[in-house]
């Protein structure tokens, strides 16, 4: 096994894995319990729109650091040179755990439950419960195989998915739009955010901020990615604006297709996948279903990303001794990290089979927000320490990091506050915190990186 990963990505790679990382269950779920809670669609709106200015801040911030460091390892490495080797393995294991893990395991889930619909309910006795979670093992097996396989085809495979996520989102929001037998009605609907809003539009922004996630993505490439100083931030930033404008469509098309007031009256379980509501009130139940199942389809995309990202990361500690050895090192004829893509699937595996995709969303979510604002303060050193020269700085700096940080905390605080979500946030603080006798227990990392081959 070799321990020098090749530069063999280019710009579109960085905006591909950027845009299929933050375009996964989010988009197709948060909304509909937003809405469900205020009944304000103008709320909804500006919630997404505050979302995507906390993640354009977060990149920017990112874009700066990765280009500081422009190596294998993303959050894990910009913790270990900020704040030092007990907070980087720290990170580094909540991140292995709630920023890929989790996820792939929430976005395979929904994306079986999206293929499957409505004839999962058909099938007798336990096999509801088997066949989807057992399926999402499948999906996420396939897509650990396809980036183990080679650069190039690990490249293909990201952009294939992710062009196909893209064109179904847009074709939504397009054929929503114009031949959807929605109303511009439900727009005339709430306004400013009455005073009963605030804390669930605050205990939504996790939600939200957990749709955003992703928007670092290129930033686990920067060892792999040609020039990394020019190219990027621009993966970084542009990949986060198309997201956000995408994201702003697709609540457009839900609110458009859903009465605002009569969608407070469903349950929870009704407006979870908002998507296919929203499609079945445009279309009817018949096209609903095909585009839940291309719905499904699409969401390959993110399991792909969160693969391809999240096993660099392992790549990064296993090399400092803070992963097991098997992760560290590359293929020396298919250059791809194998070790490091097995881990993450196999847990991600695990997860996939323990809980409901709700119960596993509360649990990621929470502890995701939490690790990405420690990881967003570590520019203030960084900042500091390795600023001058480098090749991309942040605009009006520091308030992007401040913004992150800001907000983080808000929405945190909002869902500790609120009892029925208390454990699950609990639950996942907690899960960065076994990371701090982690720290104590493992190797220190090295404070050395093996020379990166141009």
């Amino acid at each position: 096994m070799s321990t020098e990963p090749r530069r063999a990505y280019g710009l579109s790679t960085g905006i591909y894995v950027v845009v299929a990382s933050m375009v996964g269950a989010g988009i197709l779920t948060t909304s509909g319990y937003t809405l469900r809670e205020t009944g304000n669609p103008w709320s909804l709106l500006a919630l997404w729109a505050v979302g995507g200015l906390m993640a354009l801040a977060g990149a920017l911030t990112i874009a700066e650091m990765a280009t500081m460091l422009p190596r294998v390892g993303g959050d894990y490495l910009f913790a270990r040179e900020a704040f030092g080797p007990g907070t980087a393995i720290m990170v580094g294991w909540a991140t292995f755990i709630l920023g890929f893990a989790a996820p792939i395991a929430v976005i395979a889930r929904l994306a079986t439950s999206y293929m499957l619909g409505d004839w999962l309910a058909l099938l007798p006795g336990p096999w509801p419960a088997i066949l989807e979670p057992g399926l999402a093992v499948i999906l996420i097996a396939a897509c650990a195989c396809a980036h183990a396989f080679s650069h190039n085809h690990s490249a293909s495979t990201q952009a294939t998915t992710t062009v196909i996520k893209l064109a179904i989102l847009s074709g939504m929001v397009m054929a929503g739009l114009t031949l959807g037998t929605g109303s511009w009605a439900h727009f005339r609907v709430g306004g400013w955010p009455a005073s009963t809003e605030w804390m669930p539009l605050a205990s939504s922004l996790i939600y939200v901020s957990y749709a955003y996630a992703g928007w670092n993505g290129a930033a686990y490439l920067a060892g792999e990615i040609r020039d990394p100083g020019r190219l990027l931030p621009r993966a970084l930033v542009g990949g986060c604006l198309l997201v956000t404008l995408l994201y702003l469509a697709m609540n457009t098309v839900y609110i458009f297709a859903i009465d605002p007031v009569a969608i407070t009256a469903m349950s929870p379980g009704e407006v979870g996948r908002v998507a296919e509501l929203a499609m079945t009130n445009l279309f009817g139940s018949g096209v609903a279903r095909s585009i839940s199942v291309i719905l499904g389809v699409g969401m390959v995309a993110s399991v792909s990303a969160y693969l391809m990202s999240g096993s660099r990361v392992l790549v990064a500690m296993a090399a400092d001794g803070a992963f097991f050895s098997m992760a560290g090192g590359w293929h020396p004829t298919r250059g791809t990290p194998i070790g490091a893509i097995v881990s993450l699937a196999l847990v991600a595996c695990i997860l996939a089979c323990s809980g409901s995709f709700l119960q596993l969303l509360d649990y990621t979510s929470t502890g995701l927000t939490a690790v990405s604002a420690l990881v967003v303060a570590g520019i203030f050193p960084l900042h500091q320490r390795l600023g001058r020269g480098v090749a991309f700085r942040m605009p009006l700096y520091p308030l992007p990091p401040l913004i992150v940080l800001g907000l983080s905390i808000w929405t945190i605080t909002a869902v500790l506050m609120q009892e029925e979500k208390q454990i699950p946030a609990l639950l996942s603080l907690a899960t960065i915190a076994v990371g701090v006798p982690l720290a104590g227990w493992l190797k220190k990392p090295a404070t050395t990186e093996p020379e990166i081959r141009a």
